[in-house]
């Protein structure tokens, strides 16, 4: 059976220097923009007892990931062996952090499982699926975070030390353009509009905007049909395998986003952390938007703006850099050796 796309390895191993190299230079600069000479007293304060905690707290995330993914294929009829669903899924982790906008982590996935045996169609299916339950944990956790927010006393200073009559207006126009993006999307009129407008222009005919355009709307509405025939096949025969993809699904998102509120407890800075998930979250999601392997230094340098609320300026550096080490660097590292793993089986099995 063979791979529905081609990976090669050498792009790959390109894409992740890259990434790299440009996530290295952002958290270099950060350090030397926050360095002060009080800096390496503080870091004394820090405890090296909490490193085997944190990466636990990744490996355990690592686990959840890949039991949600052999879950899903047993509850669909493909008893896989944990060992391939934890390298289709630590594979994958691997591409959403080495490629541009993280493009390459489902083809990766998609490709693995094919070779083990599941179909495109279904393993697309429950790629949606994933997606979907992630999107519920969050849209569960928004109204919480945003309740935390209001009643911390941490952040209630930091939002008094904001202009309260303009941080108002932008969050309702963020929310009505939001709602108004939505319903946009939802109407033909709109599309065809879209089309017309591309090809009334050159650009947009030597682009071939127009086609490019259907190609997305027919791409969105067949995934979306995936989701909800997957979710709904999974609940009419095996409701259980939904309900457990969730809870995994809480205890990985929970593991990976409770990196950073430990790694400042660890600094001396307690914070509540449901509000830190909720802004790693949009971290995660600007640096899909970056057309650029890791995020392009983007996630550093917000980062490095939102930190100084909650430690001193001297540690947000060493902060930023010991939490990329473990959401960026070992992710690369631990989703690398998979996936180069798998490639090096998949040459061996060939030859045989």
């Amino acid at each position: 059976m063979t791979a529905p796309v081609h990976i090669d390895p050498r792009r790959m191993l390109r894409w992740v220097l890259q990434g790299v190299a440009l996530a290295g230079v952002a958290t270099v600069g950060v350090f030397f923009f926050t360095v002060r000479p009080e800096t390496w007293t503080q870091l004394r304060t820090f405890n090296p007892l909490w490193l085997p905690l944190l990466a636990a707290m990744v490996f355990t995330a690592w686990a959840c990931n890949g039991a949600r993914v052999w879950l899903f294929c047993r509850a669909l009829g493909y008893p896989l062996p944990y060992r391939t669903a934890l390298q289709a899924s630590l594979s994958q982790e691997f591409g959403v952090a080495a490629t541009p906008a993280g493009i390459g982590g489902a083809v990766i996935r998609l490709t693995l499982l094919h070779r083990a045996g599941v179909p495109v169609a279904q393993s697309g299916s429950m790629l949606a699926s994933d997606a979907a339950i992630d999107v519920l944990f969050f849209c569960l956790l928004a109204p919480v975070a945003a309740w935390v927010m209001v009643h911390d006393s941490l952040f209630a200073r930091v939002l008094e030390q904001m202009n309260g009559r303009a941080v108002l207006p932008v969050l309702t126009m963020a929310a009505l353009g939001a709602v108004l993006l939505a319903a946009l999307l939802r109407s033909a009129g709109f599309h065809r509009r879209i089309e017309r407008l591309a090809r009334a222009t050159h650009f947009g005919r030597s682009r071939r905007l127009a086609a490019r355009h259907r190609f997305l709307r027919r791409a969105t509405s067949r995934t979306l049909r995936r989701m909800r025939d997957a979710l709904a096949l999974l609940w009419g025969r095996r409701k259980s395998a939904l309900v457990l993809n969730f809870v995994l699904a809480s205890v990985q998102w929970t593991c990976r986003y409770s990196l950073l509120p430990l790694i400042l407890l660890a600094m001396g800075s307690r914070v509540n952390p449901v509000p830190l998930f909720l802004a790693q979250g949009l971290l995660f999601m600007l640096s899909m938007l970056v057309v650029v392997p890791g995020g392009g230094g983007a996630v550093e340098v917000l980062a490095a703006l939102i930190l100084p609320a909650f430690v001193p300026v001297p540690l947000v550096g060493a902060v930023v850099l010991i939490w990329r080490l473990l959401t960026y660097h070992l992710y690369l590292i631990g989703g690398g050796t998979a996936f180069f793993l798998a490639v090096r089986q998949r040459r061996l099995g060939g030859q045989q």
